[in-house]
């Protein structure tokens, strides 16, 4: 189980109810927060996975290469290249009168 931080006296309003601690609780936010932990592990391995092939794929002048998949099913991977937008942040302008 995790460490608890001790709350800091005279933190909470009046209105709001002080939490009691339950075990189980706890113990299944702490395995919700491992398996979050463990998501985020994987998707960088599949990120750097892909780095990897797009490399590859680059090096021996292909864009695409036919692989069987774990399961057996013939699959493909190519490289992609796709059209992105982004908000750019300015500056607001002054709108004072300069008259």
């Amino acid at each position: 189980m995790a460490k608890k931080q001790t709350e800091i006296p005279g933190t909470r309003r009046d209105d709001e109810p002080e939490q009691k601690p339950i075990p189980e609780l706890d113990d299944a936010c702490e395995q919700l927060e491992k398996a979050k932990g463990k998501a985020v592990k994987a998707g960088q391995g599949v990120v750097e996975a892909k780095k990897s092939i797009d490399e590859l794929l680059r090096a021996n002048g292909l864009t695409s290469y036919l692989y069987d998949g774990l399961n057996g099913v013939e699959k493909k991977v190519f490289i992609s290249t796709g059209i992105k937008t982004a908000k750019i942040k300015k500056e607001k302008a002054d709108d004072g009168d300069d008259e």
